[in-house]
């Protein structure tokens, strides 16, 4: 029993001087409010990382960039994952696509023990989470365009005891609700922050990928330089807002069409493909899956199943 004792004794001593040790960090961390200090650091970071992008705009407009990183960090920013998770920019989610390929590749290795499967996964794994993204990103433009009547509505109303742009939006910000809410929030905290409305408005317009509120952002803009009447620019823009909710419904009703015509197009294959190997006696099912050409065909087919339903996806909007 001694020797049992003896054996297992400096294991509790480490056990134990390293959950001192553990608690100790932990209570300084606590203390020093580390964690929250990292993520205060890091989203002012990302702020100054807009408002910088923002203010360059203003001085020398806007530039075309195909930067990948640049495109998922709009990504992020337009489909309101930011808002939630502020840490998530383009280059976090970028590793997140390639873990999933990675994952995919080898749940098709190791389950399936073929590699056609495991390409499909790999990449079928990645654009799932990015049509999350975009749908996400629709799911916040359909959500601005079905207020942005009243977004004008409310603008109006209060355009007619004040002309400082601010002001208006902030007395506009509590009859507001969803998306268009904080967006008007932050236009309000960049403008009070910085002193420099066109970088605040310049912000608001990159944060939002409806080309009707840019539209009405520029116009606040031009409104606020040119001292123009708010009130009656905003009562121009509405009658445009209304044809372009009439002019939505007859594209969602096109996008519609196509999704169902495609659906009907792949069920007569998959059923034409199938009459003709019943009535030849060919065994269709083996020749694609029993040879590396047939799944090489099955995987191109799937690949450009998910290239046309994410293209689908960024249309639908």
């Amino acid at each position: 029993m001694s020797e049992e004792i003896v054996k297992w004794l400096p294991w509790g001593c480490i056990f134990l001087l390293s959950f001192l040790l553990i608690f100790l960090i932990h209570k300084r961390f606590v203390e020093n409010n580390v964690w929250g200090k990292v993520v205060k650091k890091y989203k002012d970071n990302v702020d100054l990382k807009v408002l910088s992008e923002a203010e360059f705009v203003t001085r020398f407009g806007a530039i075309e960039n195909h930067s990948i990183l640049y495109k998922l960090d709009r990504l992020m920013l337009l489909s309101g994952i930011k808002n939630v998770l502020p840490f998530v920019n383009g280059e976090a989610f970028l590793c997140a696509e390639i873990a999933l390929s990675i994952a995919g590749f080898f749940e098709g290795t190791i389950i399936f023990q073929n590699v056609f499967v495991a390409l499909f996964l790999a990449v079928a794994q990645a654009v799932v989470l990015y049509a999350l993204a975009i749908g996400l990103s629709g799911r916040v433009y359909n959500q601005i365009e079905d207020q942005t009547a009243i977004f004008i509505s409310i603008l109006s109303n209060h355009a007619k005891g004040s002309s400082d742009i601010v002001s208006i939006m902030q007395n506009t910000m509590p009859s507001l609700s969803g998306v268009l809410k904080g967006i008007a929030e932050k236009f309000v905290q960049d403008a009070e922050n910085t002193g420099n409305v066109d970088i605040a408005f310049d912000y608001m317009k990159e944060s939002v990928d409806n080309r009707q509120l840019q539209t009405i952002i520029i116009n606040l803009k031009n409104c606020m330089h040119y001292q123009a009447n708010y009130e009656e620019v905003l009562a121009q823009m509405m009658s445009q807002v209304a044809a372009g909710l009439s002019a939505r419904e007859d594209r969602k009703n096109i996008l519609f069409s196509m999704k169902l015509t495609l659906v009907v197009i792949s069920i007569t294959a998959v059923i034409i493909v199938w009459i003709i190997g019943a009535g030849l006696g060919i065994d269709v099912k083996g020749s694609l899956t029993g040879n590396m050409a047939g799944q090489a065909l099955l995987l191109i087919t799937g690949l450009l199943y998910l290239l046309v339903g994410i293209k689908m996806f960024q249309t639908d909007k």
